[in-house]
Formats: C-alpha cells, structure tokens, sequence
C-alpha cells in the first residue's frame, strides 16, 4: 500500500466535509450531512480515508451491499454521485497507486464488485478524466452511460431578454406567455411546515400521472432539507395566489447549480409555468454566479432515451454530458496489469 488508509470514523466528520468541499470534484451528494438523511439501518456505510504524510489525498464514500449476488462495495448507493474524490493536484502516477489501493483494500473487505457514479466533468474545479482514465485502466467497465443536460451559465447574455432569445421558438413563446397571464415565481421558500405539503402534493400527483414516485419521501425532503438547508433551493410558479408548479434545485458546490424535481399541476399546463421556472432557475443561477445550471438525466434503464424531456431541455440550449457508472466485477482476482504504473517510483520528465 502506497498511501495510510483508513476508514471514516465520527471524529474525521469536520475534516471530512472540509475535504469535500475543496476536492477536485466533491459535491453536496459526499458530504456526511447529505448520507445522515437517510435512515440509520438503510446502508452499510463504508468510507475511506487515504492520507499522505498525515494529510487526506482522497476519500471513497460508500456503502457495502449485495448486487446482483455479489458483495459490492457501492459509492454511495444512497446518492447521485460518488467515486474516488481527489485533492486537485494529485498526478497521474499517484491516482493510478491511489485506484490500486483501493481494490486492495476491497478485496480485504471481502467486496466482489467496485461501483461508483463520478460526477460529470463540469462538476470539477478544473475539467479531468485523470480518475476515470485510471480505473479504465485498471480493468473498470462501464455499467451504463447515462446522458444529462447542462448550459453553461458563464457563457450567457447579461439581460433576460438577450437570454430568453437564445431559446427555442416554442420556448420563447411559453415564457411569454406565462408572464402575460401574470404566473409570478417565488424563490428561496422554506422546505418545511405549508409549504413543504403545498409542493410535496405538486410532485406525488405529477409523478404519479407518469407512473412513478418520487425518489424522496416527504418526510427526508423535510430531514434532508434541515441537515442541509443552504444546499436546496425551492421555487415555486403561482397563479392568483395558488401554488401551480415547483422546482428543487440542490447546490452541489460553488460551481453546479441541479435540478432535481420539477412538476406542475395539469390543470394549470395551459399556463405555461414549468418553462418559465426553468428559464427563472437558469436566470437565478447565472445571477448568483454560477458555472453550470444542470438540468439531470434525460435517460432510463438499459440506455433508453426519454426523448420529450431531452427535447424539452435542449429548447433551452442546453448540452449533453456522460454520467458514467463504473463497475470493476471479479475484485478478488484482480491483479494490476503488467504496464499499469512506471517502471520507477519516480517519473521523469520526458520534454520531447
């Protein structure tokens, strides 16, 4: 082993979160605040420290689990984002002894599977693959590769007008139309007491036309909503005074702005509220200086497309992205490839 590793414990929580918020690329989704929504007995938490000199390089959030048959150790299977999260100036050579340390310690842990969903490149300080690249290397597959939507918002017009005629046609129109009828957004609303039930009853009923449920209960919006209250973002769009249409976007670092729900009432759809609180979200992001607005994943199981919503997003001018899941099956057996770190411990400089 070429780092000291060791495993999370509830006195490293402060240097752990303060890792998080400065790696390469750490989100909300890593933080011991965000795993603490859920209940206590729902996942066996696993995470990893790695440390240089009595300093952390890199941590591993994660969670052992059964998949499909196998003992895997899963980073984090109660999150949508996880992986090997890095100091930003790590090099190559060290990513590669820190992937190798890693499945050595999962095959002490008895773990058959390594799996994780790094966050998309714009998540990061400074755009890399340099992790991605190296567990490739060291025999990682791709599990799936699902298709998110982001604009970057540094690159947008200053006024709303110069941004609403970056947008579709269709787009245009809805906006406009909802302003005429006199839809007005809230922003910044407490995720709690009325109007926690006034949005929660906007997603169950919408989410329940489409034939699914909410990835949250009610009652871990509420939980997760007072662990990390800076970190969600409530809007809602009404019409004389009655709540039509909500949207919850999470800060996921100083960088990435998500959208994570939004639903409206179908009987207020002729008002056009949803593209206006997208436009609104965008507007607010790009206010408060972030990089990137990201709008989720437009795919579903075994690589299917939801085209309406991808169309719907791409109205806004917004560019597609990989969201990798990475899987390294067979832990136990494997053994680094022949030519997977130098021939000497140090590297030099070639300046051809």
């Amino acid at each position: 082993m070429y780092f000291d590793v060791e495993f999370y414990r509830d006195e490293h929580r402060s240097e752990w979160e303060r890792f998080t918020r400065r790696a390469l690329q750490g989100t909300v989704f890593h933080q011991q605040r965000f795993f603490d929504y859920h209940p206590a007995d729902r996942f066996q938490h696993r995470h990893l420290i790695f440390r240089r000199r009595g300093h952390i390089v890199a941590v591993w959030p994660g969670a052992l689990r059964d998949e499909d048959g196998r003992r895997a150790w899963t980073s984090h299977p109660g999150a949508s984002f996880g992986g090997l999260l890095i100091r930003e100036d790590v090099s190559l050579v060290h990513v590669h002894r820190l992937v190798h340390d890693l499945i050595e310690v999962a095959k002490k842990e008895g773990a058959e599977r390594l799996r994780c969903t790094p966050p998309p490149v714009f998540y990061h300080r400074r755009m890399t693959d340099i992790v991605e690249f190296t567990m490739r290397r060291a025999g990682f597959q791709y599990l799936k590769q699902d298709y998110t939507q982001a604009i970057d918002l540094r690159d947008l017009p200053l006024t709303e007008r110069q941004l609403i005629g970056k947008y579709d046609n269709k787009t245009r129109t809805a906006i406009r139309k909802a302003f005429r009828e006199g839809v007005e957004i809230r922003h910044d609303l407490p995720l709690r007491a009325r109007t926690l039930d006034t949005f929660y009853q906007i997603l169950h009923v919408n989410r329940k036309k489409l034939g699914v449920t909410p990835t949250h209960t009610r009652n871990e919006l509420a939980r997760l909503a007072k662990l990390a209250p800076k970190q969600l973002e409530a809007s809602m769009a009404y019409y004389d005074g009655k709540a039509i249409a909500c949207i919850l976007n999470f800060i996921c670092n100083e960088r990435v702005m998500l959208e994570f729900y939004i639903a409206h009432r179908e009987e207020a759809q002729h008002l056009r509220p949803a593209p206006l609180l997208v436009h609104d979200s965008i507007l607010h992001a790009h206010e408060r200086r972030f990089h990137w607005y990201d709008f989720g994943i437009s795919t579903e199981a075994e690589g299917r497309v939801t085209w309406g919503l991808a169309a719907f997003k791409e109205n806004f001018s917004m560019t597609g992205f990989f969201r990798d899941t990475l899987v390294l099956d067979g832990v136990q057996q494997w053994r680094a490839p022949a030519d997977y770190l130098p021939d000497t411990p140090k590297v030099a400089i070639d300046v051809r």
